[in-house]
Formats: structure tokens, C-alpha cells, sequence
């Protein structure tokens, strides 16, 4: 029996066959030895998911036993690929802020992704039916960096205060990966390498030089498309289209009238042959040109094609560089023309990958195409290529059991991850800062730092980005978070000095006022978390009789005097007081300082006379005539003025409670002329004398008020 340390065994199982082949490294190829394909007797799989375990581990352990026979070889180990539709790809967003400015490590930065993947986490919980748990964490592409709101490309080493990152990460069923493990159980191997069918195909899709361009790997299969779009060498996201060879199938079959397997036959020599001589159901024999046929599949062809086209450009948010299919639908004709118009590319931007065209691949597995062969020898070569990285093992994690699956090598991370462990948790934290706002400007009273967390594997000192392997035992304390912030009013405040002054010979002293949310406090009471502060500093020698002595500053500045006039009540406010400092005379806005002497004295005399009174309710006891078109003044003759019902004079004062009456009743006519000293000449008396008050004849005993016109003139006799 010949040695198999030099052969990969690899297992493609697909939807309607399964792939065995060994495939052997010499030098820079790759070289199959041998291969087996199986076609599925009954519908064990649907849409790349195992429904019959054991069925489907019956055709695997046919495949294993005649590549055994065939290559005499004893077979124990296979690499294997899930089905890549099953994927979720998550987005999202974390951030870390700093309590100031500093310079970024490397395992910051690893603490900020893998807090994005924890995010993805809650966030594949929270939109799917599945718990976050019932998924294998597989990797995480980042998007985009920002340190303090700009965007970088790498942040360590970087200075700043905040850091953030958008990821795509990417997640996988358990039930998919179970399944396909049971099934090698049960066909008497283990599993030595397990990858992605979308990665399985880009291994030797892409070669490294064309890592950085943004594609789009199509593998259409007979029931499902398969869409991967690869950015920088890693997939950022999948999709499958529930349409594929079967659909063009399907059409040939409606429209030729012939069976299933007849359409399939017809179909695949469409490339092949300018005639084809097609049986159909009625057993009516006739030779179609392929051209007609072809063009008969367009419309069915170009559906194809619009569906492939909408889910790439809706993963890849846009057009990609190219497209590169796969799988024995992407021979169709017309295919290509048809994505290329769907998706605005150049006709040569789309290609169809044969495994027989790739230079490190020597030999052909026998009744696949080349395109077709792409996914089971990329699984081979990824098996080849990772022979030394355990991506499938059992760790514990403080003493639980925990199930891993990676595309790389597995970190501690990974571990933290699966056991839904916050990653953040490890670092060392500040407690909450104390926030306040004194007089309108905030001030932060920082909390302690804490004490970072431990990891230790097998009881030595790691970190997350250390390599475990399985079996591993990882305990892990989390970090403890600073004390909270606190402090006292003192802590925020100006110091101020006190000062000392005499008020009416009592001794005063000045100290500022401080207030808490509205309430009065001293400079020892705590401080509450977003609190208003506010002080006072009596400055003003009003503000230390109402603030310090806590007095009525209204009543000492001013007395009230109740009056009547003319039958109504009045008011009248007046100042009572004599305000001295240090001998001077102050108003209340003056400021005082350390060892000032107050004097404050109140003046009981009354300050409002009557002729104030007259004034204040707009009497006047002029009055204005009009005489001979002359505006003149003149003094009322008949008025009465009393206080308390005796006659009095203007200049009397009133006191509280007085009852002043005022009237008057004008002037008369003669007495205005008396007053003018208008006497009436002879000339004047040599005529008829006409007087007129307001245009009216009047008498010299008429009674003038205020605004009368007056007019007084002879009229010549006739």
C-alpha cells in the first residue's frame, strides 16, 4: 500500500454529485492523481445543505473506498468546503475614546475590531431567528478607519483621542458545518481541513497579483448561482440566486418537447456542435441548428443574467472590476454578452474559469468540465495550504466547552468570541467621570483608572492575539473599572475672600454664596453627576443687606403716603432713608470693601407739597385765551384749593391720609382786560364796539375757560 503523506484527499459535496480527488504537490503544481464523482441517488441535498446525513455519508464512503482501490492507498483524513450561501455577512460600527490624547497601540486597534465583530454579534441575534450562538464565527473584512472623526488607513501609531471602525464580518450556520462533519464521521474519516467553497475557488481563481481589485466570483451550478465579491483578496460579502443551468434546461425541454436528460445533453453540446439531432416525447427525430436553439434560450438566458447582475451590484454596492464564473452553467451561451450589458462592462471583463487553463493545476478530473472542476481543487489546494493551521477544534473557556471553526489560524480572539466574552471588558477602565456646569461652562472631574483583565492558556500568561491550539484550557478575568468621579463644591469653585464690614455698628461678615441645583450648599457638600453650580459675591452694599442680612430692601428704600384728591385715592412712593459710607453719602449700587463702616438712618418728614400733588394729576390754573388772535396766559381768577376742608396754599405738604380738593371756574371777560391792562380808546368808542367770544357776541362780564378765542373790535356807523 503506497504512503499518502504527500496526497491531499479532497471532498466537494454539492447539490447533484459529489467530488472525491487526490491531488498531489510537486514543486510550484499541483497534480490530480485521481478522482471519483457520484451523482446523488435521491435528493439528499437541496441548495448546498445536507437534508439526508446518512445518505449523503453513504456516497462519501463509495467515493473514499474506490479512490482506495484505485490508487491503493489508505484514506483517513479529507478537506472539505461549506456551502458559501449559507453565509451572513454583518456590518458594523465601534468606537473607543480615550480620556486624552495618546498614541495608538496595535492592540488597541485589535480591541476596536473585534468590539465591531462582538457588535455584528448582537446584531445577527437581534434579525435572525437563530441566536448569535448558532453561528460560527469566519472572519471580518474592515471598512473604513477614523481617528477623531478623520478617515486613516492604519491608526497605530497614529495620536488621538477617539478612535473608530466599520467591519464586514462574516458568520456560518453550525447546523451546515455539524452536518457536513457528521457526514465525514460516518464515512470513517476526520477532517483535516475545512474552508469555504467561495475561498476554496478563489485560491486558484485569483492569483496574488490580482489580490487588491474589487471582483465578482460567479459559480452557477445546476439549481443555485453563487455570487462572492472578493475586495483586497478577502470576501466581503455573498449571495445566491435561486436560478441557474436548470433554467435554461427547463426551457429547452418546453420548447423542444423532450425529457429532462435529453434537454441537459442538448444544452451542453451547445458549444460544441453546429447541429445537434434532438428525440423528443413523441419519439419524432429532427436535426436543430445550434444557432436556432440559442437563440430560441435568449430571453431565459438574459433573466439569468438580470438576476446575477442585480445581486452583484446590490453586494458589491456597485459595478466591480469583473466578474469571474465558474460551475457548468457559466458555459451558456450568450452568458456573457448578457451580464456584460446588464452590468455596463467591458465583454472582456468577464470570465470563465477552467481549472485545465490554470498553470499550477496538471491532469482533469474525469466527467466534470473545467470550470466545474474550479471548486473541488480549490478545496484541495486551500487543504494543502493550511496543513499546519487547525481551524476546527474544542477549547474551554473557564471551564466551558467551546466548538471553533476559522479560516486562519485561531487566536485567542476567537475563543473570546465564541464564548460571547466582551472583548472590551480586558481593558483596563476609568470609572465614570463627574460632570457639572459652573456658572455655564462644564466642568470633569475624571474617575480612577482601573485594573486590566487577564488571559492565561494552560496557566501562562497570553494575550488575545496569541495562537491555541485544541484542547486548550483559557481562563479569563475580566478587567475591573475605575472608582466613579467624585468631589466636593470646593473642588470647582474660585476661592474667594472673605471680608468683614460694620452695618450700624454690628459687625458683617462677607462670604460668598454658593447653590446646587437651585438650593444654597457650602463648599464641603458633594457633588452631584450634571449638577448646576452657581455663586454670589455681595459686592454691593444692597446686595449685603438683602443677601448677607437677608432684610427687605424694598421697605427700607422707600415709604408709602395714601392721599385724596378730588374724590380719588393716590399713592405716592418716596424715599425715607439716609444711606452714609464711611461717612459719605452712597447710593445702595456702591461697593464696599474689607472694614467699610455702613450707616443706614431713616427720614420720617414727608417730601410731596400740594402744588406736587397739581402737577402729577396735570392741574393747571393758567389758563389760555385767544384774545384778537393772540395766544395769551392768564391766571384763573375763581378757583378753591383746600386741604381737609380748610382753605390752603400750594406749598403746603401732605401728610397720610389728607383729603385735598381743587377746583375752579376761570376768568371773566373784563377781569382778562384788567389783566392785559387793554383799555378801550376814543377812536375805538367812535363806532359800535362788537365783542365776540368764539365767534359769538359776548358781554364784558362773560365767563372765559380754557381755549376760548376773543375778539373785540368797532364797527364803523353808518
Amino acid at each position: 500500500m503506497k504512503n499518502n503523506n504527500d496526497l491531499i484527499f479532497a471532498l466537494d459535496i454539492g447539490t447533484r454529485t459529489i467530488v472525491g480527488l487526490l491531488l498531489e504537490p510537486t514543486n510550484d503544481k499541483f497534480t490530480i492523481k485521481a478522482s471519483e464523482v457520484v451523482e446523488h441517488n435521491k435528493r439528499s441535498m437541496l441548495d448546498g445543505q445536507i437534508h439526508n446525513v446518512m445518505e449523503v455519508a453513504k456516497e462519501v464512503k463509495k467515493i473514499k473506498e474506490k479512490l482506495e482501490k484505485s490508487y491503493d492507498i489508505k484514506l483517513k483524513k479529507a478537506g472539505i468546503a461549506a456551502a458559501g450561501r449559507a453565509l451572513k455577512t454583518v456590518q458594523a460600527h465601534y468606537e473607543v475614546e480615550f480620556s486624552g490624547k495618546k498614541e495608538i497601540t496595535s492592540e488597541e486597534v485589535k480591541v476596536l475590531e473585534f468590539g465591531a465583530v462582538q457588535k455584528a454579534q448582537q446584531k445577527l441575534k437581534e434579525t435572525n431567528k437563530y441566536e448569535a450562538s448558532g453561528y460560527h464565527f469566519v472572519g471580518y473584512t474592515v471598512l473604513q478607519n477614523k481617528l477623531d472623526g478623520i478617515k486613516v488607513s492604519n491608526l497605530i501609531g497614529q495620536s488621538g483621542i477617539q478612535i473608530e471602525v466599520d467591519v464586514v464580518a462574516t458568520f456560518l450556520p453550525r447546523i451546515v458545518v455539524d452536518s457536513l462533519l457528521t457526514v465525514i464521521r460516518e464515512a470513517d474519516l476526520e477532517v483535516e481541513h475545512l474552508t469555504l467553497e467561495p475561498i476554496a475557488a478563489s485560491k486558484i481563481t485569483i492569483p496574488r497579483q490580482m489580490h487588491n481589485f474589487n471582483l465578482a466570483l460567479v459559480d452557477i451550478g445546476a439549481g443555485t448561482s453563487d455570487i462572492a465579491i472578493t475586495k483586497e483578496g478577502s470576501i466581503t460579502g455573498y449571495a445566491m440566486v435561486p436560478v441557474a443551468g436548470d433554467e435554461i434546461t427547463e426551457a429547452i425541454c418546453d420548447y423542444y418537447m423532450v425529457d429532462y436528460h435529453t434537454g441537459e445533453d442538448i444544452k451542453k453540446e451547445l458549444t460544441k456542435k453546429d447541429k445537434i439531432e434532438v428525440r423528443n416525447i413523441l419519439d419524432q427525430t429532427t436535426t436543430l441548428a445550434t444557432a436556432e436553439i440559442t437563440r430560441n434560450i435568449k430571453e431565459s438566458v438574459d433573466k439569468l443574467a438580470k438576476l446575477i447582475s442585480k445581486e452583484i451590484l446590490d453586494l458589491n454596492n456597485g459595478q466591480p472590476q469583473a466578474v469571474m464564473c465558474m460551475g457548468g452553467g457559466s458555459l451558456t451561451p450568450l452568458l456573457k454578452s448578457k451580464l456584460s450589458a446588464r452590468l455596463d462592462l467591458p465583454k472582456a471583463r468577464i470570465g470563465i474559469k477552467d481549472a485545465e487553463n490554470i498553470e499550477e493545476i496538471v491532469g482533469k478530473i474525469e466527467g466534470l468540465s473545467g470550470s466545474q472542476a474550479i471548486t473541488p481543487v480549490g478545496i484541495a489546494v486551500s487543504c494543502y495550504q493550511n496543513l499546519n493551521r487547525a481551524n476546527f477544534l474544542e477549547v474551554e473557556v473557564n471551564g466551558d466547552l467551546i466548538h471553533l471553526f476559522t479560516l486562519t489560524e485561531p487566536k485567542v480572539a476567537d475563543a473570546l468570541l465564541a464564548a460571547q466574552i466582551d472583548i472590551s471588558n480586558l481593558e483596563a477602565s476609568p470609572g465614570m467621570a463627574l460632570t457639572v456646569e459652573v456658572e455655564g461652562r462644564v466642568k470633569v472631574i475624571k474617575g480612577t483608572m482601573g485594573t486590566p483583565g487577564q488571559i492565561k492558556i494552560n496557566g501562562q500568561e497570553a494575550d488575545i492575539d496569541t495562537t491555541i491550539k485544541n484542547g486548550d484550557k483559557l481562563t479569563v478575568k475580566l478587567g475591573e473599572k475605575g472608582a466613579v468621579g467624585e468631589g466636593t463644591v470646593a473642588d470647582v469653585v474660585p476661592d474667594f475672600p472673605t471680608r468683614e464690614v460694620k452695618f450700624n455698628q454690628e459687625k458683617v461678615i462677607v462670604k460668598p454664596q454658593y447653590y446646587m441645583n437651585g438650593k444654597e450648599v457650602t463648599l464641603d457638600t458633594e457633588l452631584k453627576d450634571r449638577a448646576q453650580i452657581s455663586y454670589q459675591i455681595p459686592q454691593t452694599i444692597q446686595e449685603i443687606i438683602t443677601e448677607v442680612l437677608d432684610l427687605d430692601l424694598n421697605s427700607m428704600k422707600s415709604k408709602q403716603l395714601v392721599y385724596t384728591f378730588n374724590g380719588r385715592e393716590k399713592e405716592h412712593t418716596y424715599q425715607n432713608y439716609k444711606l452714609l459710607l464711611n461717612d459719605q453719602v452712597v447710593d445702595f449700587d456702591t461697593e464696599i470693601n474689607d472694614g467699610d463702616q455702613i450707616v443706614f438712618s431713616e427720614v420720617e418728614s414727608s417730601p410731596l407739597q400740594i402744588k406736587d400733588v397739581l402737577a402729577q394729576n396735570l392741574i393747571n390754573n393758567q389758563l389760555t385765551i385767544t384774545f384778537n388772535q393772540r395766544e395769551i396766559e392768564v391766571p384763573a381768577k375763581d378757583y378753591k384749593l383746600t386741604k381737609n376742608n380748610q382753605k390752603t396754599s400750594q406749598d403746603e405738604y401732605v401728610e397720610n391720609g389728607d383729603n385735598i380738593e381743587y377746583r375752579t371756574s376761570g376768568i371773566r371777560l373784563n377781569q382778562l382786560l384788567e389783566h392785559i391792562n387793554y383799555k378801550l380808546s376814543d377812536t375805538l368808542l367812535q363806532g359800535d364796539l362788537v365783542i365776540e367770544k368764539n365767534d359769538q357776541p359776548a358781554k364784558l362780564t362773560e365767563l372765559l375757560t380754557d381755549g376760548d378765542q376773543v375778539n373785540i373790535y368797532v364797527s364803523k356807523r353808518k
